[in-house]
């Protein structure tokens, strides 16, 4: 077993995806970009994240972002999945009921995209 490579990995001189800082750091300034968009804009009757998820999320996702920059997939893939799924634990069932918000809905579907994503990386590819 030593020395297989898993067939996504095999002979690829450029890392996957799953291995690069860009979908996480263009979720990250989503969130950053969000997080000026004051909460009187949207409806009263719409979820829009509170201003300190918002900032929060953009700081830990660009935290991963700078991770897995820095070349430590295991770690970034962690945070970006770990992270991903804890907003949309706090998110999810309230950003998909009517009516919808375009932001909030892009950034609920953003980061499902990053935990599919990195999670597959961190829970699958790796040893």
């Amino acid at each position: 077993m030593q020395g297989k490579e898993y067939p996504e990995h095999a002979n690829s001189s450029s890392p996957s995806t799953s291995q690069t800082a860009g979908p996480i750091l263009g979720l990250g300034t989503l969130f950053a970009a969000s997080a000026v968009v004051p909460s009187t804009v949207v409806r009263p009757n719409v979820h829009f994240p509170p201003y300190l998820h918002r900032v929060g999320f953009s700081l830990v996702f660009g935290g991963a972002a700078y991770v897995l920059a820095a070349g430590d997939a295991r770690n970034g893939s962690g945070i970006a999945t770990a992270w991903s799924l804890t907003y949309l634990f706090l998110h999810l069932r309230q950003s998909l009921k009517l009516p919808f918000y375009p932001t909030t809905l892009a950034m609920t579907a953003g980061t499902a995209a990053c935990a599919a994503l990195y999670g597959t990386e961190y829970f699958m590819y790796q040893t």
